[in-house]
């Protein structure tokens, strides 16, 4: 007992390190984060909407009236069937948001990007923990190998660009892995009704939430529970316990419904929802996008060696069947039967590496989860990334595994009996582990190193302090936007909230702005719009300040180019 109670809390130690080494990396790039994506302004104006953010075609907008549309203000808080509202005219789910709103409540009148990166860090700090918990369960209660998922997962570029993402991605995952942890641990209830309260309600709870994080979740729990339910039906030779299975999760999908109604029209008949029917049956782009996602894992999550990993996988599984083979052959030719009636033989089998059902059953579920989503999501580059994080855990988890698994079965000896389990044995084993530990945070490191943590936008920072040293010698600043596309400006909101005053006008015109102090401004700092005729759009200003002479292109940017006009 007491060498068990010693082990127990040398596991729980090291967890500790590695969640909180994982925390500090996640907390370091955070602070890292100097802008933010189009999608991310999304999410603040989106649960803190005052009255929607409409520019006006020769207008002057004070700072205040635009930066309010992005903070919660002290008469807006706690105004969750407002959220649900702005909700149901986009394509999300609102849960994501009410949790959202409800920290930015707590800071009124505050733009910050730690609101956003404050769920996801407590998102992620849950997350560390239900992975490892998934790994043991899956792994045969194997810490070494539970620690070794974590780890690699948990530092790996797609799980940091995934933290510092502000978006429902990082709940998303944590919704996964809780219903792969309760279809897991359901597995394991001996023959007979699955309990409602301790299986059936927790798994109906986890859909509820999940569905109205992200609808995502509904097809990891498709395949989930596809697999699930087959395997009740092997297990129990009857239907009984499936339909209490479908009636409790069923119900959980009506309690969204009623919880928001907008659900069913946004998956199936909204501009993402459509789209996302129309690239699932459209078999001509398959491989491209499969490839197309296929590269994403590989780089941000295995550093372009999954190649070898599944490499090693396949070499141990033809050594492991040729050497299961050539132990038949040997046994036929001795007349003797292979001992797998015992109780020692069935141990030894599960020691040497067996493969569950729960571990083919997250197979199927995650297969069915990147192929799908592969058919589905937006191609966006490496910001695509975000919409197969939430198995990219699993899928480390699958193929560590699936090494360790046929490595046990390889090194299982000739004669039928279990591997040495004596002392040097022992030590050689907890050298490996370490050993693995170092290769994982190396190719970590690497990939982190090498710049591939997505959403930071570095570039960012110098184009504040130039908007910065504008505002405080009083540039005048003009956006030239595309009518249609005025929620692009949001992309630049980060620059914008520098100045008092921005004046928009549209670029469909070329009349000059007839406007005083644009028409005696010395200087001007103009925001292109990256659809404008640009030298149309310079000799508009030029016509409309005679006095200004020069033009010069400052920055580019995803949609528009900053230009600085002077005498």
């Amino acid at each position: 007992m007491e060498n068990g109670n010693a082990a127990g809390i040398r596991y729980h130690i090291c967890f500790f390190i590695i969640w909180a080494a994982q925390m500090a990396a996640a907390f370091y790039f955070c602070v890292q984060k100097q802008g933010f994506h189009e999608d991310e302004y999304y999410t603040y104006y989106s649960t803190a909407r005052t009255n929607g953010f409409y520019v006006e075609d020769g207008e002057w907008m004070d700072r205040d009236v635009y930066r309010d549309e992005f903070v919660v203000l002290p008469g807006q808080r706690f105004q969750y069937g407002f959220v649900k509202q702005v909700q149901s005219w986009d394509v999300h789910p609102p849960m994501y948001y009410w949790i959202f709103h409800t920290v930015a409540s707590l800071v009124p009148g505050v733009f910050s990007k730690w609101i956003g990166l404050s769920v996801n860090l407590f998102f992620f700090g849950i997350n560390i923990f239900l992975l490892t918990y998934l790994s043991y369960l899956v792994g045969g209660r194997n810490a070494g190998l539970a620690f070794l998922v974590a780890i690699f997962a948990g530092l790996s570029p797609a799980a940091m660009s995934g933290v510092v993402f502000i978006r429902m991605y990082e709940m998303l995952t944590t919704t996964v892995l809780v219903c792969s942890i309760l279809h897991v641990r359901a597995m394991g209830i001996k023959e007979g009704k699955l309990p409602v309260l301790k299986c059936l309600l927790p798994m109906a709870a986890v859909t509820y939430i999940g569905f109205l994080s992200q609808y995502y979740y509904f097809i990891f729990l498709f395949y989930l529970a596809a697999a699930f339910a087959l395997w009740l039906l092997w297990r129990d030779k009857n239907i009984g316990n499936c339909l209490r299975y479908g009636v409790c999760q069923g119900g959980a999908f009506v309690l969204a419904y009623l919880t928001y109604p907008s659900c069913l029209g946004q998956m199936f008949r909204g501009q993402r929802g459509a789209q996302a029917t129309e690239n699932f049956f459209d078999m001509s782009n398959t491989v491209q996008r499969l490839r197309f996602f296929w590269g994403l894992l590989d780089t941000y999550v295995f550093g372009n060696m999954l190649p070898a990993f599944l490499l090693v996988v396949l070499v141990l599984a033809v050594t492991a069947h040729r050497q299961r083979s050539a132990q038949r052959m040997r046994r036929m030719k001795q007349g003797t039967q292979p001992e797998i009636d015992s109780g020692e033989a069935t141990v030894c089998e599960e020691e040497q590496g067996g493969f569950g059902a729960a571990f083919w059953m997250l197979v199927f579920a995650t297969l069915g989860y990147f192929v799908t989503v592969s058919k589905t999501a937006l191609l966006l580059g490496d910001t695509s990334n975000r919409y197969q994080l939430p198995v990219y855990g699993i899928i480390v988890l699958l193929v560590f595994q699936a090494i360790w698994g046929l490595w046990k079965r390889v090194v299982f000896s000739s004669d039928g009996k279990c591997f040495d389990r004596g002392e040097r044995t022992g030590k050689w084993i907890k050298s490996a582990w370490t050993v693995c530990a170092l290769v994982c945070l190396v190719i970590d490191g690497a990939g982190l190193m090498s710049g591939k943590t997505v959403f930071l936008y570095p570039e960012e920072r110098e184009q504040i302090v130039y908007a910065e040293k504008m505002a405080q010698q009083g540039v005048p600043v003009v956006y030239l936007y595309e009518t249609g596309a005025e929620w692009c400006i949001w992309d630049v909101a980060n620059e914008l909230f520098v100045h008092p005053t921005v004046y928009f006008a549209a670029v469909q015109g070329d009349v000059p702005i007839a406007d005083d102090r644009i028409r005696n401004a010395d200087e001007l700092v103009v925001y292109m719009a990256k659809g404008a005729d640009a030298g149309r759009q310079a000799e508009r200003i030029f016509r409309s300040n005679p006095g200004l002479e020069e033009d010069s292109l400052v920055f580019e940017q995803k949609y528009c180019d900053v230009y600085y006009f002077s005498k």
